[in-house]
């Protein structure tokens, strides 16, 4: 390197081009930035519809195993209700309680299914 401020750096190539406007584009070139644009808006419409179709499975998918845990839920209280009262302990409080919730949510879940499909089918 040398200390004269003069001189070009090692390295340097030179003075920088001036800026230039870019030319207009032809119409070839606008078409073909519009025929981008639209695939790019299709290809992300086809997207979002396999994500909601995907949402929509896993939804159901989640509310089948709700539906089937409540219901093992309410078919074991039921049982230990029956079982309490046969041997003369409490059997209302706990059990009988805890399986007219889990019968009662499934009821709620049902309604709103069918709800929900009605209003889907319109």
């Amino acid at each position: 390197m040398t200390d004269d401020f003069d001189e070009p750096l090692e390295g340097d190539i030179g003075p920088a081009a001036p800026a230039s406007r870019p030319a207009p584009p032809t119409r070839a070139e606008a078409a073909a930035a519009a025929d981008a644009a639209e695939q790019l808006r299709r290809y992300e419409l086809e997207r979002e519809e396999r994500r909601r179709r995907t949402n929509a499975f896993s939804g159901r998918v989640a509310l089948a195993a709700v539906a089937l845990l409540l219901g093992f839920l309410a078919y074991d209280s039921v049982a230990t209700a029956l079982e309490a009262r046969r041997r003369g302990d409490a059997w209302v409080y706990p059990p009988a309680v805890i399986a007219g919730v889990c019968l009662a949510t499934l009821a709620v879940m049902a309604v709103l299914t069918g709800l929900a499909r009605r209003r889907r089918r319109r």
